[in-house]
């Protein structure tokens, strides 16, 4: 009975409301992923344990990205880790995503660089914070001929989730909100078009420390 209710209310939600609703169960579960148990019990787990990892580390991520005026996809990643310490590392990453703003299709090269703050170190299982810049090289296309190619830059802010499985692998899970620069671009009457292009950004990764 619930079931069917939920059912019924997210079908008749608009099409951003849709994308919202998605976008917040999925950081939902990325919190409810921390599990909610005394500090003991997670010691005798073990996923207090300090992973002795090496200084770097590469992976490949998968990326959701929801915009505030386009739509709401998934793309493809990769990422690089410097940690100086246990509590500290920096990431850059590089992404690609594709938005369509009504008849206007963008295409997105977003080039990230973070600042990752591990509170507990890094036991097993190791919750972040994050937050930094990037620079999105940005093409857009739209009516009227409309070629360009943008040079956007955007902060960003969030937290993750990491678990090492030994000293050289481990998988995460990040969400952070991006704050961007506007698209410009022009609508069937040649007139000047502005998109708002902030969002909503999980990423899932693989690892591999060195």
């Amino acid at each position: 009975m619930l079931t069917t209710v939920m059912k019924n209310f997210f079908v008749r939600l608009s099409q951003p409301a849709k994308r919202q609703v998605s976008a917040f169960l999925m950081l939902a579960g990325l919190v409810a992923a921390v599990p909610l148990v005394p500090a003991p019990v997670l010691a005798e787990t073990g996923l207090l344990e300090q992973v002795p990892i090496g200084p770097l580390s590469v992976g490949g991520r998968a990326t959701y990205y929801d915009s505030k005026d386009g739509g709401a996809n998934w793309f493809g990643g990769g990422q690089v880790r410097f940690h100086p310490s246990n509590y500290f590392a920096i990431e850059g990453s590089a992404d690609y995503r594709r938005s369509h703003f009504g008849d206007t299709r963008v295409h997105t090269y977003p080039v990230q660089v973070s600042a990752l703050i591990y509170p507990l170190g890094t036991t097993r299982l190791a919750p972040f914070l994050l937050g930094g810049g990037g620079w999105y090289y940005t093409t857009v296309k739209g009516p009227g001929n409309f070629d360009d190619t943008q040079n956007r830059f955007g902060a960003h802010a969030g937290g993750g989730l990491q678990y090492f499985l030994n000293t050289h692998w481990s998988v995460d899970s990040t969400y952070r909100y991006i704050w961007l620069e506007k698209i410009q671009s022009k609508d069937s009457n040649i007139v000047d078009k502005k998109f708002q292009d902030n969002g909503h950004m999980v990423t899932i990764g693989v690892n591999y420390h060195f």
